[in-house]
């Protein structure tokens, strides 16, 4: 685009013309110059254009002045001609993006004027290119000699950067160090701000650095001689001297509040990066959300020279708010509920807030619980805050107190702002990552245990539900041969008349009897009948229970003590498969302890608010080893000795217990006592 805008200049052999009569001649051609010249003026750029073209050739001349004087200096004599001109053209480069992007271009000089960045840099990030390849390639196109060429080029580098194999290095070199000179003098207008000691330039191009005075004191008296040929008006004998001297004292005045802005921004963003250091110092990976943000409170408090700060989170998860207040009187932590009915689910920052430093605004609904917990705390002044903000949500922030001067203090520090902010609110977040990992562990230790603890209890009760299904099985197939063997016994004890015989079909008829029994407890455990569940008060079943089992057992009066803290429990199960539960219970508590020292105690430290009831059987029984306890409920399972029983009192309560919706389970050490849990629905 920029080449296609180019092909309206006049054709290459005119302004080659006047090239080589320059190039050739002892002296340079003033109507050559004119004509060059007026080539690149004869493109107007369009609307928009900023570029001043007769202070940009004001300044192409001076260079190619001085490249001239000081090819002399360096006893380069014959190539000063060919100095000039790489000098006059060195920037055409200018002339053809403002002929192009006028508009573009404008943006670019302004900027650069603004910030005293390079114009090459600036150039590149607004248009794609600089002015130095825009030139190369026009100088390339129209076929110029490569010394030309390679000074548009390379104008801007340093002596020492230069290819060694560079022909026209030497060239460059000079242009180089004319351009130098030249905006040292502020002559015309470069764009460029950036200046480096003359002495070492010339050093570095080969010329003796006591020259450079010389050429500086001829260029003024070259250039007045020369003005005319851009166009601009005559100037009297010194009086180039003069503006430059004006120009260099308002560039100063500029360079002065750059610096001045900048020594302010340099205070403010030390005063930022000493709080941050100091705030990271003061943490640890062990610090508590409501510590950091304690830290985060006392940097702002810092930074801004408040009297007061609060810093909090927001715990969306747990609905807590964590707090660090920092004032002049002192520091703590505080964690504060969520009000009831607030919905809050924090406050998505598309932008920046359009207060101090981009950050800093009035206080918003997120923070309305922690100001009205702390009102009055702050001081006077409208309630401003510093939101913590961790991807891209705020999470947080920090309260304060202020007047208009704490903004207009910090109106232009968004950048340290910013990065405090970054910090603040990724030292918050990891906090309360940390905090949410440490509950994740608790809770999966405790889901790992439940889970150890629920695989045993389904196996066992896969086992169990197996056996059921076997026994049900078996009683099927076994009552009706025991009915035979128990009827035939029968007749024979009736027509029997020899007493032994009578003896012997009575024990038949009875072991029959006593299979037919077993059998029928197999088919209660495999398939107990289904419960029909009221509501139960356990202090007045538990008092009758207490009562009945004194008088049917050799329990003494004292020996089975009842004890319940809420005297309004209720359960919801089926009364007649309760009592078997705890009768059961009690048969075996009082199987395992010696009758004149037997202590059974029925407890329950539930409430009537529970939805779950616990009662405990517990007795100073002779416990059980692990082994055992591990297989106590299991059916069939006895470590009693062979004759005692069969091994179905724990595992027809734990079955029971589960038919009405509970659970049961032990807990037992050996010569200490035996303690089973029987838990069962509350009743409403």
């Amino acid at each position: 685009m920029i080449f296609g805008h180019l092909e309206q200049l006049p054709a290459l052999p005119a302004v080659a013309t006047h090239l080589l009569q320059i190039l050739s001649s002892e002296t340079i051609n003033a109507a050559g110059i004119t004509a060059i010249i007026e080539t690149f003026q004869g493109i107007e750029p369009q609307s928009g254009s900023v570029l001043d073209r007769a202070e940009f050739w004001k300044h192409s001349l001076a260079v190619g002045y001085a490249a001239k004087l000081i090819a002399e200096r360096m006893g380069q004599g014959k190539r000063k001609n060919e100095a000039f001109v790489c000098g006059l053209l060195h920037d055409i480069g200018k002339i053809a993006l403002d002929a192009c992007l006028p508009k573009s271009y404008g943006r670019v000089l302004l900027r650069t004027r603004a910030t005293g960045g390079c114009l090459c840099d600036v150039e590149r990030e607004l248009l794609g290119i600089d002015h130095t390849i825009a030139g190369k390639r026009l100088a390339t196109r129209w076929k110029l000699p490569q010394a030309i060429v390679d000074t548009i080029w390379l104008h801007h580098q340093p002596p020492a950067a230069l290819p060694l194999s560079l022909g026209s290095g030497e060239l460059v070199g000079i242009v180089h160090l004319a351009d130098q000179m030249v905006r040292h003098e502020h002559i015309g207008h470069s764009g460029y701000t950036h200046l480096d000691p003359l002495g070492s330039v010339a050093d570095a191009v080969g010329l003796d650095a006591a020259e450079v005075p010389g050429v500086l004191e001829a260029l003024p008296a070259e250039m007045e001689r020369n003005c005319q040929l851009v166009g601009i008006e005559e100037v009297v004998e010194g009086g180039l001297h003069a503006k430059a001297v004006s120009q260099a004292n308002v560039e100063l005045g500029r360079v002065n509040a750059r610096l001045t802005e900048a020594n302010r921004r340099l205070k403010a963003r030390a005063c930022c990066f000493d709080a941050l250091g100091r705030f990271t110092r003061s943490l640890s990976l062990d610090d508590a959300v409501a510590t950091v943000c304690l830290a985060v409170a006392r940097c702002v408090r810092e930074v801004l020279d408040v009297e007061a700060a609060v810093g909090f989170y927001w715990d969306r998860g747990g609905g807590l708010y964590q707090v660090g207040v920092c004032e002049a009187d002192g520091e703590r932590t505080e964690v504060l509920p969520r009000p009831a009915g607030d919905s809050l689910n924090g406050l998505t920052v598309g932008g920046r807030f359009a207060v101090v430093g981009g950050v800093i605004g009035p206080a918003a609904s997120l923070a309305k619980p922690v100001m009205g917990h702390l009102e009055g705390m702050l001081g006077a002044g409208s309630v401003q805050m510093w939101p913590v903000m961790h991807a891209g949500v705020v999470i947080g922030g920090v309260l304060f107190r202020s007047d208009n001067g704490v903004v207009q203090r910090f109106s232009s520090s968004a950048e340290e702002f910013e990065a405090l902010g970054v910090a603040f609110g990724l030292s918050v977040a990891g906090a309360a990552g940390r905090a949410r990992s440490d509950r994740l562990n608790e809770e999966l230790a405790d889901a790992n245990r439940r889970l150890h603890e629920a695989r045993g209890e389904l196996l066992r009760t896969r086992s169990i539900a197996m056996i059921a299904e076997m026994a049900a099985g078996a009683a099927h197939e076994l009552n009706n041969p025991l009915a035979v063997i128990s009827g035939r016994a029968q007749m024979l004890g009736l027509i029997a008349t020899d007493p032994e015989q009578k003896r012997t079909a009575e024990i038949i008829h009875q072991q029959a009897q006593r299979a037919s029994n077993i059998v029928s407890e197999l088919v209660q455990f495999s398939k107990p009948d289904r419960p029909k569940p009221v509501c139960i008060l356990l202090s007045a079943w538990f008092d009758n229970f207490r009562r009945e089992c004194e008088e049917r057992s050799s329990l003494r009066q004292g020996q089975l003590r009842v004890k319940l803290s809420d005297s309004a429990v209720r359960v919801w199960a089926d009364p007649a498969q309760l009592r078997r539960i705890f009768d059961a219970l009690l048969a075996n508590a009082i199987e395992a302890t010696i009758p004149e020292n037997a202590r059974l105690l029925i407890n329950s430290a539930s409430t009537s608010s529970d939805d779950r009831i616990v009662v405990t059987v517990e007795d100073n029984g002779v416990g059980m080893t692990r082994e055992v306890l591990d297989h106590a409920i299991d059916p069939f399972f006895s470590h009693r000795a062979a004759g005692r029983g069969r091994g179905m009192g724990l595992s027809q309560a734990a079955r029971l217990t589960t038919n009405n919706g509970g659970r049961l389970w032990l807990e037992s050490t050996l010569d200490v006592g035996t303690t089973v849990f029987v838990e069962l629905p509350a009743a409403r």
